[in-house]
């Protein structure tokens, strides 16, 4: 693994048995992530304090690596195959990257591939548009993601 200065460190690695109420713990935060020190102390029967302290104990040895949010991901996502202008290429995957989740140069009937999302169609469609409306766009054709 590189660190943030770029140089190769070690991650910790430790093995222990993990007791009941470690146990019990993990299980309340997968769960609910969010669910306060507190509230997990009443269901294993420790303090708010004990629970703080194992907590701690399981994210140092690396029993939990950190507590994230799953969001609902109710977004459309399309690509967008847009033909341009020889000259401009450049200048539009430049704009396409401000509006855009990735951007890539293609080779074949396209000449620039954009991924993008939007809250609903009508969104994603403005975002088409303005596409649409930059120098040197000649023509764009959009793909709707159905799964991936």
């Amino acid at each position: 693994m590189v660190g943030a200065e770029g140089k190769e460190v070690q991650k910790k690695v430790v093995v222990r048995v993990i007791d009941e109420i470690d146990s019990q713990i993990i299980s309340l935060l997968r769960e609910n992530g969010r669910m306060k020190n507190v509230e997990i102390a009443r269901h294993v029967n420790l303090t708010e304090g004990g629970v703080r302290a194992r907590i701690a104990k399981l994210v140092a040895d690396g029993i939990i690596e950190k507590f994230t949010i799953v969001t609902r991901n109710n977004q459309i996502s399309g690509i967008v195959l847009i033909k341009t202008q020889l000259d401009q290429t450049r200048n539009v995957i430049k704009r396409l990257r401000e509006i855009a989740s990735s951007v890539f140069e293609t080779s074949g009937g396209y000449d620039v591939a954009a991924e993008m999302s939007a809250d609903n169609v009508e969104l994603l469609n403005r975002k088409v548009d303005e596409i649409r409306s930059y120098p040197g766009v000649l023509e764009t054709m959009t793909l709707i993601k159905l799964s991936s």
